[in-house]
């Protein structure tokens, strides 16, 4: 794995730390809205250096990232409430992510 997916990862972790400790209600708007505050920041990075490998890298490291906060989740005890909304936690992910290079490549200053 390359250096991009090891900065996408901390990234992701110290976003996570820190929005952990604002959005701590359940519900299906406060898990879109906790999404949107950790995955598009790195879309946007993504999206403002744009590099094919920086691409896969950021998919790679928001989905395994995503797929660990489940698994540690389950390992803790902390129950699913409903599949559904993994469901559309992955896909918020994917949405979030893609818009936020969409904006990153459209803030880009050109010369």
């Amino acid at each position: 794995m390359n250096s991009a997916f090891w900065r996408y990862t901390l990234i992701l972790s110290v976003l996570f730390i820190f929005w952990s400790q604002i959005f701590v209600a359940d519900g299906l708007l406060n898990q879109l809205t906790f999404n949107f505050a950790l995955f598009y920041p790195l879309g946007f990075l993504v999206g403002y250096r744009p590099r094919l490998e920086n691409l896969r890298a950021a998919y790679l490291a928001a989905l395994l990232f995503n797929s660990l906060s489940y698994l540690i989740a389950g390992i803790s005890g902390i129950p699913i409430e409903s599949w559904t909304i993994v469901g559309l936690d992955f896909i918020s992910l994917l949405v979030f992510l893609k818009v936020g290079m969409i904006i990153g490549r459209r803030a880009q200053v050109k010369e």
